[in-house]
């Protein structure tokens, strides 16, 4: 989630780690083929699930059942359809699992925790990343394998706790309004009290200032946890639950929170305070979400087919693929942010055009930790494709640093694109962002 002027909130990028996706090859079968397979593995390692699975089945025959079993897995996951990728992860792990090399592996067991974290099945979760850590940890670095620990730290408190339940019988329409960098806010009540919360998709686990959970009775599960911010910086949290949660007309239960101080949650340069924050495993369960200009949020029972799948996940972050001038680039969608951006991989894949093009200028990002300056370029009057619609905007910025919070796509996808039309739909059953006039 952006605050800006360009302002970032604390999205909790570390919480889910990126899966380590191995160029190294086990054992061939003799039909299977080396480097068919090795660029399939590239191919996973870039994250590009669209192009992957295009060529899984055109090459499925020259591949060996472990390799096809392992792709899929990751497939699944990332189109989520968690039920199939862990069904898919038990058959390579019965069959299959003396033919994977330990970072292959490690990669497997990454998916079952990631599978099982979006379920909110957290003990089996915390098992699954365990088995990663103990067994195949040591093929990590020392700072993945501390990201791994911060990970485990994490969700480790909320093995006792149930499955998170929304209930969900029938559309409920949510009001909704908007702030100063133009986040969408709703209320929030529990314990007899209520505050407004930002709706975030950046976010990938719902946050709280420690005043509100106060107010709000969220219990403390665990006090100190570190967590990573959209600004590279680590701040301590504190691992929190409601047993009881309204959203409007939608009760929810077992709601995990990340309990951060409330100076961190606070930006005094431009008077604003974050109270609390609805991130990716709450929007997750509602399975579709539209959001309209006269600011209305509709939660849909029954979500709408349409011929349009653009949308995928990396752990807990919603990944959309669209045209930027013709070329197909992957976005991160982040309802937090205000404004869009391109990252530091844009940047480079597109460098010359850019400093060309763009306008140098001095832009402050901020996020749980503080507050950051940085050199950006803008760039004026970029065409997009995007959800079966076409349009200019007039600027977007592009971040020549890079941040771990897109490190891996072209860029952030923020209100300033999601705002250009009347309505946007946000669907996770069939997977695809669209848009409506």
């Amino acid at each position: 989630m952006l605050l800006t002027c360009d302002f970032k909130k604390n999205n909790m990028n570390k919480l889910i780690l990126p899966f380590l996706f191995a160029l190294s090859l086990v054992s061939c079968t003799p039909k299977s083929n080396f480097l068919i397979e090795r660029e399939l593995l590239q191919m996973l390692d870039e994250k590009d699930y669209f192009r992957i699975e295009i060529f899984l089945e055109e090459k499925r025959s020259e591949l060996s059942k472990d390799i096809v079993l392992y792709v899929e897995a990751h497939l699944q996951n990332a189109f989520n359809r968690t039920e199939q990728s862990l069904q898919t992860i038990d058959a390579l792990l019965s069959h299959y699992d003396k033919s994977l090399n330990d970072t292959l592996l490690l990669n497997v067991y990454q998916l079952k925790y990631d599978n099982l974290l979006k379920r909110s099945i957290y003990r089996e979760a915390v098992e699954a990343l365990e088995i990663a850590m103990n067994r195949y940890g040591y093929v990590l670095d020392s700072v993945a394998l501390a990201n791994m620990r911060e990970a485990y730290n994490t969700v480790e408190p909320l093995k006792e706790l149930p499955p998170q339940k929304i209930y969900l019988t029938d559309d409920v329409t949510i009001p909704v309004s908007r702030n100063q960098f133009s986040h969408v806010i709703m209320r929030v009540s529990g314990n007899g009290q209520s505050e407004d919360f930002v709706f975030d998709t950046g976010a990938m686990f719902s946050t709280i200032s420690e005043s509100c959970a106060v107010r709000l009775g969220i219990r403390i599960l665990q006090s100190a946890v570190n967590v990573g911010t959209s600004i590279n910086s680590k701040v301590q949290s504190k691992i929190g639950v409601a047993d009881k949660l309204q959203i409007g007309e939608l009760l929810l239960e077992n709601v995990a929170f990340l309990v951060l101080p409330d100076e961190m949650l606070t930006f005094p340069q431009v008077n604003y305070a974050i109270h609390g924050i609805i991130g990716f495993p709450i929007m997750y369960q509602m399975k579709e979400i539209s959001i309209q200009q006269d600011e209305i949020l509709t939660v849909s029972v029954r979500p709408k087919k349409r011929d349009l799948r653009n949308l995928f996940l990396d752990g807990l972050s919603p990944i959309v693929q669209f045209e930027v001038e013709g070329d197909t680039v992957l976005f991160k969608m982040d309802t937090g942010a205000n404004t869009s951006d391109f990252s530091e991989k844009y940047f480079s894949t597109h460098k010359d055009i850019i400093l060309a093009k763009g306008t140098p200028r001095i832009a402050k990002r901020g996020g749980g930790g503080g507050i950051i300056e940085q050199e950006v370029y803008d760039l004026e009057n970029v065409r997009l494709k995007i959800g079966g619609q076409e349009f200019t905007i007039p600027t977007i910025t592009v971040l020549p640093d890079k941040f771990s919070f897109f490190e891996n796509y072209d860029g952030n996808l923020g209100q300033d694109v999601l705002m250009y039309f009347n309505k946007f739909i946000l669907n996770f059953e069939d997977m695809y962002l669209a848009f409506e006039n």
